[in-house]
């Protein structure tokens, strides 16, 4: 709806033009109307208008010195001159100013019906035109911006400022690129910065002074939004800081350069110059050093030791700024390489080990978008083959460890120690344990000591003697210790032998 004010300082003439045809039906909505020139030069001023209807004769200033007035001013209006003197010296007077369209009173409603229909399709046009013209500008003044950033080409800064409503130089400059790119996302980009925001082929590129911490903060801001509104994954890459302004190539192409760096940094999203500052190309890690690490974890079921290697391996691949292509074709071989050696190990899987590889492996490695979610993804594959891999040393294995309880009862032993010792993970080792003797590691342990200090009691040791040579340094503690086990304190167990013993 365009807006219409009528100025007329009698009020039957206004309340006449607003019922007189059907304002709405054709694209008009009368906002408010004025008895005297003053009164409507206010309104006119605030509200802006798209057609005003003014009276040629009105107190406080008259028609022909208020449509002056708005013109000086520049206010994109038209004008229907309302007179009830038909003299050729005031239509002269209102053409001189640029009126196109004036009525005679009393109003004939078919001639101003006429009138709006006609001034309602300039406006159409006019707004048509704008839309076109504003559309042509903007892509000028990004094709501009895409200019600046890419090209070494020397742009007179009075000339594109005048032309595009730049406002350059600045004391800096500082590319940042987003990617994907998105047409309603550079909208809402535009109200988070104080800069440019344009695409760049499939990158949307900002400009700005700099990226401190208030733009530090607004980038997280935009890549959650981007995530939760747009539910997409997106990459944000922020240029060195320049300050000329022929140099503000340079920040772009060290953005563009980090976007090569995207598989390396996961769910941050952002890469900044400052975190693959480092070159660590020069020392590295073996993959079959990995290999054999992994594949002896696996034989312990030492899920900690696992992870372990994992994230070493990782951040190796983090460290020397490995290309996607090449860290995803070595996790590939690390998890090939590890079935082939599970399957000579243990004959009885080498079918279940073969089918593991299939198309479907091979595309879920290749479709990770980060280095994180590819180390998920081997660790979770080597966990399944972890729980695959038969039991049978287990037993062996809790042999020698109750043997090396039996002879070292009286250490300070925990299960985290003797896991340590014997090269396991201590969850697992402890569920072993219990599979295997069911009971847990403290329970076998103090039952142990329990029974030597049995045999110390009987020898005729004092309960203080006996209880630091079992292990235990609190002789409280041990008492409680031995009255859960036996049923009674160790004095009394003591005791009780020793009567028994002289009745005989």
């Amino acid at each position: 709806m365009y807006r219409v004010i009528i100025a007329d300082d009698e009020k039957i003439i206004r309340e006449g033009i607003k019922k007189v045809i059907d304002w709405q039906k054709e694209g008009f909505k009368i906002i408010c109307d004025a008895s005297d020139g003053v009164d409507a030069y206010k309104k006119i001023t605030r509200l802006k208008p798209e057609l005003c209807l003014i009276d040629i004769k009105m107190p406080g200033l008259d028609g022909l010195e208020l449509i002056k007035r708005i013109t000086e001013e520049k206010i994109d209006t038209k004008v229907i001159i309302i007179t009830g003197y038909p003299e050729f010296e005031y239509a002269r007077k209102a053409i001189d100013l640029g009126v196109k369209t004036y009525l005679i009173k009393p109003i004939d409603p078919e001639v101003l019906l006429e009138k709006i229909r006609k001034i309602y399709e300039d406006l159409e046009k006019e707004r048509r035109e704008k839309i076109t013209l504003t559309k042509s500008i903007e892509l000028s003044r990004e094709k501009i911006l895409e200019s600046i950033v890419r090209d070494n080409k020397t742009f007179n800064l009075e000339d594109i400022n005048g032309t595009y409503d730049f406002d350059f130089p600045w004391d800096s400059y500082q590319i940042v690129l987003i990617k994907p790119n998105d047409e309603k996302l550079i909208l809402e980009l535009k109200n988070f910065f104080q800069g440019y925001v344009f695409p760049i082929e499939d990158l949307i590129c900002i400009l700005l002074k700099e990226v401190g911490e208030r733009e530090k903060r607004n980038l997280k801001r935009i890549r959650n939004l981007i995530s939760t509104k747009y539910k997409i994954y997106s990459i944000i890459s922020v240029g060195e800081r320049v300050y000329n302004f022929s140099e503000i190539k340079n920040s772009f192409q060290s953005a563009l350069g980090l976007l090569s760096y995207k598989f390396l940094i996961g769910e941050k999203g952002i890469l900044y110059l400052e975190d693959f500052a480092e070159n660590g190309k020069d020392s590295f890690i073996d993959d079959s050093e990995i290999i054999l690490k992994l594949a002896k974890a696996l034989e312990k079921q030492d899920f900690c030791k696992v992870e372990e290697i994992l994230e070493i391996k990782m951040k190796d691949c983090i460290r020397r700024k490995l290309p996607e292509e090449d860290i995803k074709i070595r996790y590939l071989k690390i998890f090939l390489e590890i079935l082939n050696q599970i399957s000579y190990t243990y004959p009885q899987l080498e079918n279940h080990c073969k089918s593991q590889v299939n198309e479907k492996l091979l595309m879920e490695f290749y479709k990770k978008e980060n280095i994180f979610d590819l180390t998920n993804l081997l660790r979770g594959l080597l966990f399944d083959l972890m729980s695959s891999l038969p039991e049978s040393q287990d037993s062996l294995t809790v042999s020698k460890i109750t043997g090396y309880i039996e002879k070292n009862y009286f250490r300070n032993l925990r299960l985290k120690d003797l896991a340590e010792e014997f090269g396991y993970n201590s969850c697992y080792l402890g569920k072993i344990f219990k599979r295997n003797l069911g009971e847990n590691f403290n329970t076998y342990l103090d039952k142990v000591r329990i029974n030597k200090a049995k045999e110390l009691l009987l020898k005729g040791l004092k309960v203080q003697e006996v209880a630091e040579k079992v292990g235990y340094e609190d002789v409280d503690y041990f008492t409680l210790k031995f009255k859960k086990y036996v049923g009674t304190c160790p004095k009394n167990f003591k005791d009780s032998y020793m009567l028994q013993k002289d009745e005989k």
